[in-house]
């Protein structure tokens, strides 16, 4: 019964999202949000626009500066399309699908491609 609930806790503890805070008001600081074992942080590039990266604890894994899948470095245009990816990205990496591979489809179906 005991290991029942060490499990449960354990579960409860490893299944937890936390935000990383930051008590920068500009918005172009970075922002790092950790999620299981994996963690993204999405940045502003000048001329280049948003991007992420992804972390498997402190080990860097993913550095995404542009938009996967299309064509030419466009970044993400919005901090909001930039973590929605990469909160993507993780789901496919905590579902072992690796490499975690985008297509325009499923960029379209996140709503993160740039208006035209």
């Amino acid at each position: 019964m005991k290991y029942l609930a060490f499990f449960i806790g354990f579960t409860l503890i490893g299944c937890s999202e936390k935000e990383v805070s930051d008590n920068s008001t500009d918005k172009k600081e970075p922002k790092e949000v950790v999620s299981s074992g994996f963690s993204h942080r999405v940045e502003f590039k000048e001329n280049l626009g948003w991007g992420y990266q992804i972390f498997d604890g402190s080990k860097l894994i993913l550095n995404q500066d542009h938009i996967p899948a299309i064509q030419g470095n466009v970044g993400f245009p919005s901090k909001e399309a930039a973590e929605k990816t990469a909160e993507y990205i993780i789901m496919k990496l905590e579902n072992e699908i690796f490499p975690p591979t985008l297509t325009v489809n499923e960029l379209d179906s996140l709503d993160v491609l740039p208006k035209n």
